[in-house]
């Protein structure tokens, strides 16, 4: 059986961010309390020249070799937020990043889930034999809409990961057929139009722990009886809000045997919560939740090595859960490490609140306008300062609908 997974890997944590303890603050909110509960010490946010095609092609532009992109056979993004209920932001994406004329390429939407729909695409494509030796370029790019003085508020962001899926891998390897699903129609969380993103947290929270523990008993059924303690060295666990990755990892303690809160403590502390470094600072995942813990997991937890075992865990709202798990590989945390992604993050500039809601009706103002030019003078023309000659994708205008992008 071939050896496939991830051979790079990268995330966009976007150009700019907001404390969340200055949103509690003007929310009138306890701040500890809020960044206790969920986790999020700030949230990522793009001004209005950036969207879901400029941070895919933001994350996949530093990965992307000459050769990788002769190489790529297959090309997916997965999103929720996709700009056009039709044509699809792969082709926008393939022209800018100017990969080879005969890529088959698509876009997969299933609210969160869609990053690991598209990451499973690419791995049966390889598996079957059918891709003549050609790789599999996987996009994950999402943000939020805007929620002002709403409590999910505090659980907004957003994020793209791009990674190269071949069966050279060097960061993990997957492990074809240990997998477990569950599915279940449910209006928990969902967006009706492209203004609105609406639900009910409650739902929501119930229906992802119904899709994680129907979705690991599948998984243990399809491999084979597991001690959960010892079999996974690391859990990434969908991260909505980081916070939720507790409330996932305390069901399969408890599903594997009953024990004490502080034993499960102990044990989010040691096996899941290395891999919070990148969702803590972007704030919701969406789509690239699974991709950006395993960076995170990578390049925090110094104990992790070559052969230990992971355990993901990918939900999209509607509802579907997946488990499925892979094997770190020894050039892991060195390609992680050449990404530099936590000086990237540390380049973002803080924004005040007044700012994040100007940025964001502002957005909302150019959401299905079919004609505008984004105001690059904002924030202090902060587009000369972090944008201008650094070779980062920008929205230039849209005219009669029609998107054009251009190179800083």
């Amino acid at each position: 059986m071939k050896q496939i997974g991830i051979e790079k890997i990268n995330i966009y944590g976007c150009s700019l961010y907001m404390s969340q303890n200055d949103l509690a603050i003007a929310r009138n909110k306890d701040p500890e309390k809020v960044v206790k509960d969920y986790l999020i010490d700030s949230r990522s946010l793009n001004p209005a020249y950036e969207d879901m095609v400029t941070m895919g092609v933001n994350a996949a532009h530093p990965i992307l070799s000459e050769q990788d992109k002769e190489e790529i056979g297959l090309f997916v993004v997965g999103t929720e937020g996709s700009l056009d209920f039709g044509k699809p932001i792969t082709t926008n994406i393939h022209e800018a990043l100017g990969l080879p004329p005969n890529v088959r390429n698509f876009e997969i939407k299933h609210a969160c889930y869609s990053g690991a729909a598209a990451l499973d695409t690419a791995i049966n494509w390889i598996a079957s034999g059918l891709n003549d030796n050609k790789k599999a370029l996987i996009i994950a790019s999402d943000f939020s809409r805007k929620h002002f003085n709403k409590d999910h508020e505090f659980v907004l962001g957003g994020v793209a990961a791009a990674l190269i899926i071949s069966d050279t891998p060097e960061v993990i390897e997957y492990e074809l057929g240990k997998k477990g699903c569950w599915t279940t129609n449910v209006y928990d969380t969902f967006r009706p139009t492209a203004f609105a993103e609406v639900g009910n947290n409650e739902v929501s929270l119930y229906s992802y722990l119904d899709a994680l523990e129907g979705s690991y008993l599948d998984y243990v059924k399809n491999t084979g009886k597991i001690d959960f303690d010892s079999y996974f060295r690391s859990n990434i666990y969908h991260t909505p809000f980081p916070g939720m990755a507790f409330q996932a990892h305390r069901v399969l303690c408890n599903l594997s045997r009953p024990r004490k809160k502080s034993e499960i403590i102990e044990s989010f502390q040691e096996k899941n919560l290395p891999s919070l470094r990148y969702a803590q600072r972007v704030g919701s995942t969406y789509s690239a939740s699974n991709f950006v813990c395993l960076c995170g997991l990578i390049k925090s937890d110094n104990d992790l090595k070559a052969g230990d075992r992971v355990g993901f865990f990918s939900y999209g709202s509607g509802a579907i859960g997946e488990f499925y798990s892979g094997i770190i590989l020894p050039q892991a945390r060195e390609i992680i490490d050449s990404m530099k992604i936590d000086e990237a993050l540390d380049a973002r500039r803080r924004v005040s609140v007044e700012e994040y809601e100007e940025i964001e009706t502002i957005r909302e103002r150019y959401t299905e306008n079919p004609n505008f030019t984004p105001d690059f003078s904002v924030l202090d023309n902060w587009y000369d300062k972090h944008y201008r000659g650094n070779k980062l994708l920008v929205l230039k205008e849209v005219k009669d609908y029609i998107r054009k992008y251009d190179w800083s």
